[in-house]
This record gives C-alpha cells, sequence and structure tokens, in this order.
C-alpha cells in the first residue's frame, strides 16, 4: 500500500507541473476569467486544489495551515500560487513517504469544516485526497481547451510510462 500512494503523490506532481506549465503560458485575463467552474476560474480551480490538499495535510499530520473555506484564495497571482503548489507537492511526497504500512492501516480523527467530528481509515481517505485532485486537475485541463489552448496528457498511465 504504502509504494501504491508513493506512486500517487509522485504522480501529483508530474500532473501538477504539467498542468501548470500549460497553464503559465495564459495572459492573466484568462487565468482570472469566470467560466462557470464548479470555483468559477482557472485561478479560482488551482487554488481550491492547494486549499484542500492543506486542510488534508493538515488533519493527517496535524501540521500547517488549514485553511476556513473550500473557495479561499490563498495566492491572487499565478507565479506566487505556482511557487506554493511546487512546495505542496514536495511536502506531499515526504508525508506519503513517511507514514508506513502500519499507520495506513490505521484509523485517524479529525474535524470538517463545519466542526463535526469523524474517525476514518487513512488509506481510504488519501484515495480521497489523490482522486480528489484528479478530478479538479480534470476540471482545469477543461478550462485551458474551452480557452482554446492545448491542453497537457495528464492521464496516470503517461506518468508510469515515463517512469518506466
Amino acid at each position: 500500500m504504502q509504494q501504491h500512494f508513493s506512486t500517487l503523490a509522485r504522480y501529483n506532481r508530474w500532473a501538477n507541473r504539467r498542468l501548470y506549465e500549460a497553464v503559465a503560458a495564459l495572459p492573466d485575463a484568462d487565468y482570472r476569467r469566470e467560466m462557470g467552474a464548479f470555483f468559477g476560474s482557472l485561478r479560482g480551480t488551482l487554488n481550491h486544489l492547494l486549499v484542500a490538499d492543506r486542510i488534508w495535510l493538515q488533519r493527517i499530520t496535524g501540521e500547517g495551515t488549514s485553511p476556513a473555506r473550500l473557495d479561499e484564495i490563498l495566492h491572487d497571482d499565478f507565479p506566487s500560487l505556482r511557487e506554493a503548489r511546487a512546495a505542496e507537492d514536495e511536502r506531499i511526497i515526504r508525508v506519503v513517504d513517511g507514514l508506513g504500512e502500519e499507520r495506513l492501516a490505521g484509523t485517524f480523527g479529525y474535524r470538517n469544516l463545519k466542526g463535526q467530528a469523524f474517525e476514518q481509515e487513512l488509506a481510504p481517505v488519501l484515495a480521497h485526497f489523490f482522486n480528489h485532485q484528479t478530478h479538479h486537475r480534470g476540471q482545469a485541463h477543461t478550462l485551458l481547451t474551452q480557452l482554446g489552448r492545448a491542453a497537457p496528457e495528464l492521464d496516470l498511465i503517461y506518468f508510469l510510462r515515463e517512469q518506466g
């Protein structure tokens, strides 16, 4: 199980790098354009991903910041968001690599943003964590294509082939 989640953590970093490279080519107006996505724009969607990652990592580790809202804009400008995303992806790898099989098989408690307490198995929560990222990267991918831009291949299989 540990190896599986470590692979997903590295895939996450790879996919984010590819996505952010494509977004970096956009004019700022397109990056901010409200397009009817769940979080409005690429700016809103990419910030949401960072918000959710920080919330879950704080729940899992007890460390780091935990934003109060899912639609919080942590970084208004793309360059600072890109830098924060890269740092968070490295943090995700460190956290996941440090969990170990025993911890992955166990449970942990946390409170959601409404203050409700939950106790859940860690492995399925990590599956949700990585699935959530893929879900919203897919939305960002769609926004790029709607803006008339080429969107990169983000499928896991491309990452696995690159890794050999």
